[in-house]
């Protein structure tokens, strides 16, 4: 495989999207989701065990360990209280040289019983939306990102018979609320909803209702292709230029080991759950919505199959904060594997935890060196979104991750802009 050019495409397309992504449980602040009335019941458990899970994965076990062990970690509160201080955030946003915002509409806000819609929270994000426009940033507007309302779960989750109705029938209120929207992603990640909702977890710690059900996992992905093409038809009934896609977490699995076990698992790691959703989802998507952080290396072993797939190929590889192995060439091998589907592509999440931005600056220009050789090798890629644009509660590992481009200071709210975030506004600078 050819090696990465540095100078391969230095013109970006003038619509080329060079933004930043948050979800609005991690950012917002003050939520009433199946999330927020969740973390309660699980903080002082993550905080007790916090040493066992995490002392052996990270390379900075005693700089975090204070924070992970203290139960408080685990409640996302006010979060970066994104909420109140969009405008603030949105002002940091121009002044990095960022063109696009990735954020999520929070479910629970605007349909906080069932069928009885918030016009208040519909006005809220309407205003996002126009304080974006304002300032020429184009927003990428998620409709759903793994939270949801907690009547929800009444109703059977997301794999009760009538969600993918709810979903629609959501998605046609703010769609209605929010005007001239031209990029919509409809879900967030289902692979990973699935793997944690239903398949017993891996990825994090802790998920609500998690369990191991394979019956009702597959319940659940025929919900969200439906889900998706009813919310996709009510998008184009509203608004017929809307770009709309999906957010697929793809890590590239590689073969740790030559035996035909691996060989097998490491095919259907590739395959499951993203490439079966991407092959049933044709003709009601408009782009493919790539979240790239990490390979895998697969090796088969007397273990359960769970710990077959490792993070990193020794202990002494380059790792971010959250143990996660920096391998930068990833990020080209997964948009060459989508590009078959002829759609043109979004890097809608690259990022990584690094409190003492360290390592960020170094990790953008690698990954964003590697999507342009794979842009130059014949992948539509048209948009790059960092994650995240803010520190935030990063699910059930809470606090202690920082990811973003843009620090936030817990106690205070106060922001203050990374040196990697002015990397990644000189990078823009020469693409551009």
């Amino acid at each position: 495989m050819p090696q990465p050019k540095p100078d391969a495409a230095n013109q970006s397309p003038e619509t080329f999207l060079w933004g930043a992504s948050t979800a609005a449980h991690q950012v917002e602040g003050n939520q009433n989701n199946d999330w927020s009335n969740w973390e309660s019941r699980v903080a002082a458990k993550l905080a007790s065990n916090a040493e066992a899970r995490l002392k052996n994965e990270l390379p900075n076990w005693q700089e975090v360990e204070e924070e992970a062990a203290n139960p408080k970690n685990y409640i996302s509160g006010t979060a970066a209280d994104h909420y109140n201080r969009y405008k603030e955030d949105f002002d940091l946003i121009k002044k990095i040289g960022l063109n696009a915002y990735r954020f999520s509409v929070e479910w629970a806000r605007i349909e906080p019983e069932p069928g009885k819609y918030n016009q208040d929270e519909l006005d809220h994000y309407a205003k996002v939306v126009i304080e974006l426009r304002t300032r020429g940033i184009e927003p990428l507007v998620t409709l759903h990102h793994f939270t949801n309302p907690r009547w929800l779960e009444d109703h059977g989750g997301w794999h009760g018979k009538n969600v993918p109705e709810m979903f629609a029938n959501y998605t046609e209120a703010v769609a209605s609320n929010l005007g001239n929207v031209k990029y919509y992603c409809t879900i967030n990640e289902p692979g990973s909803y699935l793997l944690m909702r239903y398949l017993g977890g891996g990825a994090w710690p802790e998920w609500p209702n998690m369990s191991f059900d394979p019956i009702n996992g597959y319940k659940y992905l025929k919900n969200v292709i439906k889900a998706h093409k009813l919310a996709t038809s009510k998008i184009r009934n509203i608004n017929t230029y809307a770009q709309i896609g999906m957010a697929n977490s793809i890590i590239d699995f590689q073969l740790g080991r030559k035996d035909p076990i691996s060989w097998l698992f490491t095919k259907q790691l590739r395959y499951i759950p993203d490439f079966y959703l991407l092959n049933r989802l044709e003709g009601s998507i408009d782009y493919i919505g790539v979240n790239y952080y990490m390979r895998m290396l697969v090796k088969a072993n007397f273990s359960h199959p769970a710990n077959w797939a490792k993070r990193w190929e020794t202990k002494n590889s380059p790792r971010s904060d959250m143990g996660w192995e920096l391998y930068p060439r990833g990020i080209y091998s997964v948009t060459q594997k989508v590009k078959k589907y002829g759609l043109p592509i979004l890097i809608t999440e690259n990022g990584i935890a690094d409190a003492k931005d360290k390592l960020r600056s170094k990790y953008i220009e690698e990954h964003v060196a590697e999507m342009m050789h794979s842009k130059e090798d014949g992948a539509d890629i048209q948009g790059y979104f960092y994650w995240s644009l803010l520190d935030n509660y990063e699910w059930s590992e809470g606090f202690w991750p920082k990811f973003g481009l843009i620090e936030v200071d817990r106690k205070t709210q106060q922001r203050s802009i990374r040196e990697s975030a002015q990397t990644l506004g000189r990078i823009i600078k020469k693409y551009s």
